[in-house]
């Protein structure tokens, strides 16, 4: 894959500073403990998000545009120009298109580190390794990585607490790639139709998309 078409795929946040903690049940605390379970129970519970998004890559390039989410595994990610860049899941293929270029790539939304975000139900002690947790200013910042596939990278999610709202989310990848989304009015629990989660049709034949 290639980097820009990863970078794509990677949603940084922060970088949470500290040791990582590699043994959730022998190192989180008590109160940490109970803000992990107060997190996994308030993400299961999201099913659709809409929020318009500013993201900053690693180069500190900034692009903005519109999202649409839809678990288990549909989203639709439109960027506003200057980008030309469509990002769409329909629960199976992950496609990034340029729309300038009229190109299509897709992968196994499984093999991509949006499979977490996107799927039904998460658990931050079976799917998931929590590394760190870190609470300060009425924030909360949980930094996971897949149990079964360290490699796809590590994901940070940001909450604003008292109420608990999920406010940016991230990946950085074992490259150290890094980019940066901020979700900006998400509104949850809207119904979607269902068009959304289709990549644009450039006149390809299924077979000329890249796979």
């Amino acid at each position: 894959m290639s980097s820009r078409f990863y970078c794509f795929f990677a949603i940084f946040f922060i970088v949470v500073t500290g040791n990582p903690i590699s043994a959730f049940g022998h190192v989180l605390k008590v109160i940490q403990k109970d803000d992990i379970q107060r997190i996994e129970d308030y993400f299961n519970q999201i099913i659709t998000i809409h929020s318009d998004f500013l993201q900053i890559n690693s180069a500190g390039l900034i692009s903005r545009g519109v999202m649409w989410i839809e678990r288990p595994g549909k989203m639709r990610f439109e960027y506003a120009p200057p980008s030309s860049v469509l990002l769409t899941s329909d629960g199976i293929w992950l496609t990034y298109q340029d729309n300038e270029l009229k190109q299509t790539t897709q992968i196994p939304l499984i093999s991509s580190p949006f499979s977490v975000l996107l799927s039904k139900y998460i658990s931050f002690t079976d799917d998931l390794v929590v590394q760190t947790l870190n609470k300060s200013c009425e924030m909360l910042l949980v930094q996971l990585y897949q149990r079964d596939d360290p490699t796809q990278g590590k994901i940070i999610l940001a909450f604003q607490d008292n109420p608990l709202s999920l406010t940016q989310w991230s990946i950085i990848d074992n490259n150290g790639s890094e980019v940066k989304v901020v979700l900006l009015n998400p509104v949850f629990d809207l119904k979607f139709p269902s068009k959304l989660w289709r990549p644009k049709d450039f006149g390809q034949k299924f077979g000329a998309l890249e796979r």
